[in-house]
């Protein structure tokens, strides 16, 4: 009996384990179709935008010329071109966008970013927590891992006594979130700042102290970012 159960069990982690690969196989070939095709695009974009600058000069030159038939018809062509590149520009589009898609679904719920490896100024780690934000100007510094561009909820883990808190400022490549940093009742908390627009996928995520309370701002256990399609 307990053999069969045994047998049954490795055959359920075997049809597991090849459906998981199955999985993987499948989203590897979309990535590398999805990659040759916007590659054909691109390569296909320049011998035609090339093109059309040539048909323009051709179209001015026979104008000059009088040869009004030859200039209307360089016109048609490179018309008909430019018609062709803004068709290619919208595929390329729409490949960048199931290309975000593919990698946001291949994130986990949540990106953790480690204590350990952020960038510190005028802060310092101690058990395990960054804190002594004694003053405006105080920062932490993560890079992030390449991420989709896009929406992220930021999410702090941090300890704030009621000699504490201020204000903190999120920043990326472009775009900031400030929000308030509240005293936590019932010790380390879980906060949502709220949803931070990452611009590019190689960025940076800067938190910085823009008002203290008192003489801390707060000790911070943890920053996790959420997609907010989520």
């Amino acid at each position: 009996m307990e053999t069969a159960v045994s047998l049954r069990r490795l055959g359920a982690c075997l049809l597991l384990g090849a459906g998981l690969a199955a999985q993987v196989r499948a989203q590897e070939l979309a990535a590398r179709r999805l990659n040759f095709e916007r590659a054909w695009i691109v390569a296909t974009l320049q011998p035609v935008k090339r093109h059309v600058s040539e048909l323009s000069v051709l179209e001015k030159k026979l104008a000059a010329a009088s040869d009004y038939n030859g200039a209307i018809r360089a016109r048609e062509e490179r018309l008909k071109l430019q018609h062709e590149i803004e068709r290619l520009d919208k595929e390329l589009l729409l490949l960048q966008s199931r290309e975000v898609s593919m990698k946001a679904a291949e994130l986990g719920d949540k990106i953790m970013l480690s204590i350990d490896s952020a960038v510190l100024k005028d802060v310092r780690r101690e058990a395990g927590a960054i804190t002594g934000w004694t003053r405006p100007g105080a920062s932490a510094e993560w890079k992030l891992p390449a991420l989709p561009p896009g929406g992220y909820d930021l999410v702090l883990r941090y300890r704030c006594g009621p000699l504490e808190g201020g204000s903190i400022t999120a920043k990326e490549a472009r775009f900031t979130l400030t929000s308030p940093v509240e005293t936590t009742l019932r010790g380390p908390e879980d906060r949502n700042l709220g949803t931070l627009k990452l611009s590019e996928s190689n960025t940076t995520l800067t938190l910085t102290a823009t008002s203290v309370f008192k003489d801390n701002l707060m000790q911070l256990l943890g920053v996790t970012l959420v997609p907010a399609a989520r």
